[in-house]
């Protein structure tokens, strides 16, 4: 089985973690203007820092540190700063732009080098955007135009200086929206945009509102319908459970209005996960070891971060809904000869010693496992198999009863006859 391929993500983030600080010093901690290099965006000219070593003094760790505890705090549990103006904070926006910034950036990367088969993208919108984690990424990738929109003018400001690649003299344009108007929709920048991407904004609109999983569609398909022929919306959540289950139904939604699914799912049909009840769900888990800045400050803030998880969707323009899409089921399909799916868990030994994964393909989800020690099995990689990871199992062994739940996928096992194979793996920094 070969390795992961070098996407070489890590590295173009990397590169771009000096700037980062040298900014946070600049604008949001008082510190005098580095020297600059010349970069161009929006039609004028930015200044942006020339690179220095990405590594915080002790008094900086602590600054930075207290303000991402604040920041964390707000953003989980019980989410007081979702959707409150955390980035016109100076501290907050520090904090978000030395922390979650990169993690955002790599996100998006992770997502877009899930979809090799995209068209070239030139002209971007980016909703909910704030300092521009995501569309730094299309910037990198040779985008030429693009678009940001979020509430936070402080955000924007940042965002149009930090997006322009070094490499490519990418036009920037900023617009100040309130995501929740209701004039939103209306008031998007008008396409055709080649990409949309939303990056952890999406649940942050209408989070207290019985009715936001509509609004939430309405938006998107506002700027659905600003994609050009063949472009695509790019959706990145967080992993826990509310957020990645809200995120699945909002795709659901809009698969059920005909937008079909281009990634990460292999099928258009409802989600297995929300399926399956309501303490599941499906989010990626990408292993990674943070540089500096952010090994720092997540050590200072007690956050484990030895990974980075999202659940994310990509979806296409519109398109006549398929027939019957509202009530299809996923059928058991268990005399399959051959089956594709990605892995959906991490591994999992039971009892009686096998190694299983949840795995989800067209049929639905469900598990395959093998015994833990199996040679064969082994030999095809079984055991280092990760989440998102594509396989094709042919000639699977069917294990227990395929009628025992109607309408649900029978679990699979690797026998004798069974052949693994993966046919690409997740995406590495």
């Amino acid at each position: 089985m070969s390795p992961p391929k070098d996407t070489g993500i890590e590295r173009a983030l990397e590169a771009r973690l000096p700037l980062l600080l040298d900014r946070w010093r600049a604008e949001l901690a008082g510190a005098p203007q580095p020297r600059h290099s010349r970069m161009h965006g929006a039609g004028r000219t930015f200044s942006s820092p020339a690179p220095c070593e990405a590594s915080l003094a002790a008094s900086e760790l602590e600054i930075v540190g207290n303000a991402l505890l604040r920041l964390q705090r707000g953003l989980t549990g019980g989410r007081k700063l979702a959707g409150a103006s955390y980035m016109d904070d100076p501290a907050l926006l520090g904090a978000y732009l030395l922390y979650y910034w990169p993690v955002s950036y790599l996100q998006t990367a992770l997502a877009l080098a899930s979809l090799p088969h995209l068209p070239r993208v030139r002209r971007v919108l980016d909703l909910g955007a704030g300092p521009g984690p995501a569309a730094a990424v299309v910037s990198d990738k040779g985008a030429t135009d693009i678009v940001l929109v979020d509430s936070s003018e402080r955000a924007l400001g940042l965002a149009a200086k930090l997006v322009p690649s070094s490499t490519t003299a990418a036009r920037v344009t900023v617009h100040r929206i309130d995501l929740e108007s209701p004039e939103a929709g209306r008031k998007l920048p008008q396409g055709p945009f080649d990409a949309v991407l939303v990056s952890h904004a999406v649940n942050e609109l209408w989070k207290t509102r019985d009715d936001r999983l509509n609004r939430r569609c309405a938006l998107l398909e506002a700027a659905l319908a600003r994609l050009a022929p063949g472009g695509f919306l790019l959706v990145i959540e967080p992993a826990p459970l509310l957020t990645s289950r809200e995120a699945l139904a909002l795709r659901d939604h809009l698969v059920m209005r005909g937008h079909p699914v281009l990634g990460p799912c292999l099928a258009d049909t409802p989600c297995p996960a929300l399926v399956a009840g309501a303490g599941h769900t499906c989010h990626g888990d990408y292993p990674w070891t943070p540089p500096e800045p952010l090994a720092s400050l997540a050590a200072y803030a007690g956050l484990e971060r030895t990974s980075v998880k999202m659940t994310w969707f990509a979806l296409g323009a519109l398109r006549q809904p398929p027939q019957g899409l509202e009530t299809a089921t996923a059928g058991t399909t268990c005399g399959q000869p051959s089956i594709l799916a990605r892995v959906v868990s991490d591994p999992m030994l039971n009892k009686a010693g096998r190694l299983r994964y949840l795995i989800c393909g067209a049929e639905g989800r469900r598990s395959l496992s093998a015994p833990k020690d199996d040679s064969r099995a082994l030999s095809a990689g079984f055991a280092e198999l990760g989440r998102y990871d594509l396989i094709r199992i042919t000639r699977p062994e069917l294990r227990g009863d395929p009628d025992a739940v109607p309408g649900a996928p029978c679990p699979l096992g690797l026998g004798p006859e069974s052949h693994l194979e993966t046919l690409e793996h997740a995406p590495r920094p």
